[in-house]
């Protein structure tokens, strides 16, 4: 029943119905059935069903960008211009983005920011430090504890064909004996290929081309030339003072102060401060220092309302 309620593809219904009359043959007792089992399950979990495209408000997507991230001119740009033209196309188009830019940049949280616009569920895929490539295209049904690769159990938690996929820090793959991880990639990452990405756990095709890939990295030194170059490089570039006061002051500080249990009127920070910790305390291009030292700010005066010292 769930093999015929999932819209499978041709192919995939016939690999799902042959294991599934294994199953029956075998028997609760077959030494195979268990892993028959967690196949057909994680078969039958995947949406197999071609989301219709939904209508992109620009304004709205404007809107939610500009109030989860302040500056980033050129960025939000780049990301209007695509949506605007998968808005034309009514699917999934234009390249597929990797954002480079020193860490605290905000180049993970622009995901989510772009999930939120499109009305989309939001998974993030970590591949620092991915050694093997089984962990991207799964491992064959043929070993024990065979698993379907990062990309595929992404799909499983989305639940739906059309995710935004953030993989991050793709500059740090590793390559050695086991494989190249970063090869596996470029099925992923190909508009072309991806509508047949086949994860050898899987071992039917199954179409990522609906998709909204983004990658994000430090730097493109150490990405190999075949997968930077099925990618449009935009560039993060370091906050002014300007923008970190304003980042430390719209987002920052009341987020930490929610974060500490102190409320509006318990803290006033003055502008001086603000300007006095980013200049003498935050050198780095994001704003994870500046973070840092609101922490401390907000720590320090959690302290003195408990002790009773200040109102």
């Amino acid at each position: 029943q769930k093999t015929e309620a999932s819209g499978m593809s041709g192919e995939a219904r016939k690999e799902a119905e042959k294991i599934l009359n294994r199953m029956k043959q075998e028997g609760q007792e077959g030494h195979e059935y268990g892993i028959h089992y967690e196949y057909l399950d994680f078969m039958t979990s995947l949406s197999w069903k071609q989301e219709p495209a939904a209508k992109i408000d620009l304004n709205e997507a404007e809107k939610i960008l500009d109030e989860d991230h302040y500056g980033l001119k050129k960025v939000k740009e780049r990301i209007i211009e695509q949506l605007a033209v998968m808005q034309l196309n009514r699917k999934q188009s234009g390249s597929i983005l990797l954002f480079v830019g020193a860490p605290g940049t905000g180049k993970t949280s622009i995901g989510q920011s772009i999930a939120r616009a499109l009305g989309r569920e939001y998974i993030r895929i970590s591949l620092g430090g991915v050694r093997d490539e089984a962990e991207i295209r799964g491992h064959r049904r043929t070993y024990v504890g065979a698993m379907p690769g990062r990309i595929m159990e992404g799909m499983k938690r989305a639940g739906t064909q059309n995710p935004v996929m953030v993989l991050d820090e793709v500059d740090k793959l590793v390559r050695d004996y086991n494989g190249d991880p970063s090869s596996a990639l470029l099925e992923v990452l190909d508009p072309e290929q991806n509508s047949t990405f086949t994860d050898h756990y899987m071992n039917v095709p199954y179409d990522l081309s609906n998709v909204f890939f983004v990658c994000t990295a430090n730097s493109t030194d150490t990405i190999p030339e075949p997968l930077l170059n099925r990618m449009e490089v935009i560039r993060f570039s370091g906050y002014t003072e300007e923008e970190k006061f304003q980042i430390a002051r719209k987002h920052l500080l009341p987020k930490t102060m929610k974060a500490m249990g102190l409320k509006g009127q318990e803290l006033k920070v003055t502008d001086e401060a603000l300007h006095a910790i980013i200049t003498g305390y935050t050198a780095e291009s994001g704003v994870r220092g500046l973070k840092r030292q609101m922490d401390v700010l907000c720590r320090h005066a959690a302290v003195k309302l408990v002790k009773g010292e200040q109102k």
